[in-house]
């Protein structure tokens, strides 16, 4: 019994990691036509005020409502993004952290 309950939790810790590792390549695509012009490839650009994404400690929810809602010259992205598309930018920007 312990060996089935074992390998049930590796195939969902295996699921759960690939569905993870999936959304952050969604959102570096959404990234590269979105928000790259300002933020540039590696999150440091900083053109028309765009914050340096690599220094950036904000937590994801922070994160989400900045992307949906927008800040100073950042436009609002929740109407033309959807909530799983922002979710997977947000996890995408994580890993652009140093």
């Amino acid at each position: 019994m312990k060996t089935v309950i074992h390998i049930g939790l590796l195939i969902v810790s295996t699921c759960l990691a690939k569905a993870q590792n999936n959304t952050a390549e969604n959102g570096k695509d959404i990234f590269e036509h979105k928000c790259q012009r300002c933020h540039g490839s590696d999150g440091t650009k900083g053109l028309f005020g765009a914050k340096n994404l690599q220094t950036s400690r904000l937590e994801n929810m922070e994160i989400i409502s900045i992307i949906s809602k927008g800040r100073r010259g950042m436009p609002r992205w929740e109407k033309r993004l959807s909530p799983t598309e922002i979710e997977s930018v947000a996890t995408y920007i994580k890993t652009l952290r140093k």
